[in-house]
């Protein structure tokens, strides 16, 4: 019998926390050197870009998510900058931890808001929503570790992946015209905010274009810890699905609660729902390995992949102390999309905010080395959508990542024809 006192235990270990990182950098006015024009950020006398990155470096959301994303952004540009920048300029990085705070982001932006030519990520759906209309009005991009469908409506936001709404509406394709079940009974079990909202709404169409029975719609506030009301609902309804827009301690507590109480749905977890660092709780460790995560990207260690070869010398060079993770390769991943910004944006000669938008506008598409599929953007809301595939993986511990594909890539029929 799994106890609940075990279980506090066991989170209490996926939430400690690690120290708070100090930042470095230096900073510019705007100017211009060589027919290049720069603005925040760039020092043209030192060739140097500075970028800011805001994440949770501590509290219950740094170490299962924030800091493997922002050591993977920094192991990227660590190999830029060893293969001699991007047109000799070096890359540094400007950190602040968040704690996953809207207040604290906003109060961190304001701190660096000048030190910075753009954000290389900022982490979470309500932080980063916190500060869209300050970087608006910066002219500032901001890469975001989120994938709120949301976004997509914001024109300095980047997005970077399948938006979590498509995400629900791929996993309820796969249900029904991969699996070929008719009418099944479902419910989803969401953190109330724009998160979980976004996750709704992707529920809410799916039910719709794939005639689900739908039987529960539970939401849970950020600071919960007693999700026991909420599973005994679900058990209640009789779903035999149930999707989770969730983070990693809260899918822990909810899915060992439901084992408590003799309920196992076939659980579906949202991306950010699962880290691998659930599957070190040696009791959780059966319990979870019987969850769907919806996703996508590269197997960890798949080499068949070009980009998964570097990305693997880079982990091993540059933080050899971190473990396969998944949020490390988003990462990772996530700065192609920098790159190509500032290569571009360089090669127009306009190191400025705007310069570094017009550049983010006109690129189209970007390769980002099989990590994750192409990504594609454009001046509409829609155009930002960057991608609408998934991938269906199935927990599975023997695996580097902790998970295994069920799934090839897909767009499912919702997906395709959502708009924003």
């Amino acid at each position: 019998m799994v106890t609940k006192r075990f279980f506090f235990a066991c989170i209490l270990i996926l939430l400690a926390g690690l120290p708070i990182l100090a930042g470095c950098a230096g900073s510019s006015t705007g100017s211009s050197s060589g027919g290049l024009k720069a603005g925040p950020g760039v020092d043209l006398n030192k060739k140097t870009i500075t970028l800011g990155i805001l994440s949770p470096y501590s509290g219950p959301v740094a170490g299962p998510v924030g800091i493997p994303i922002a050591n993977g952004v920094k192991a990227f540009f660590y190999h830029v900058n060893d293969h001699g920048g991007i047109n000799g300029f070096k890359v540094q990085f400007v950190e602040q931890d968040t704690q996953y705070s809207p207040q604290l982001e906003v109060q961190k932006y304001n701190q660096i808001r000048n030190q910075v030519l753009m954000i290389a990520d900022s982490l979470g759906t309500q932080p980063t929503f916190a500060i869209k209309d300050l970087a608006a009005a910066d002219h500032m991009l901001v890469s975001a570790a989120t994938l709120s469908s949301a976004l997509a409506r914001e024109k300095y936001l980047i997005l970077v992946g399948t938006p979590y709404r498509l995400q629900v509406e791929n996993a309820f394709d796969y249900i029904v015209n991969k699996l070929g079940v008719k009418n099944p009974a479902t419910a989803i079990i969401y953190q109330n905010d724009d998160y979980g909202q976004d996750g709704l709404t992707g529920y809410r169409e799916a039910v719709s274009a794939y005639h689900l029975h739908d039987v529960a719609q539970v939401s849970f506030a950020v600071n919960d810890t007693d999700f026991t009301a909420q599973v005994a609902q679900l058990k209640a309804s009789g779903a035999k699905y149930v999707f989770m827009t969730t983070l990693p301690t809260a899918t822990a507590t909810i899915i060992a609660t439901a084992y408590k109480l003799g309920y196992n749905p076939q659980w579906i977890l949202q991306s950010p729902a699962f880290s691998i660092q659930l599957l070190a709780v040696p009791a959780l460790k059966p319990l979870i390995s019987r969850a769907w995560v919806v996703s996508q990207g590269a197997a960890w260690g798949d080499t068949s992949v070009p980009g998964m070869k570097q990305m693997l010398e880079d982990q091993a060079k540059y933080f050899p102390k971190q473990q396969p993770d998944g949020y490390f390769e988003f990462g990772y991943a996530e700065s192609y999309v920098t790159y190509a910004i500032l290569k571009k944006a360089m090669e127009n000669g306009d190191l400025t905010r705007d310069g570094l938008f017009r550049a983010f506008e006109s690129l189209q598409s970007v390769d980002m080395g099989g990590l994750l599929p192409p990504a594609h953007y454009g001046s509409t809301p829609d155009q930002r959508v960057p991608t609408r595939d998934s991938v269906i993986y199935q927990v599975d511990a023997t695996q580097p990542a902790g998970v295994k594909p069920l799934s090839s890539d897909f767009t499912g029929v919702a997906a395709s024809q959502s708009h924003f």
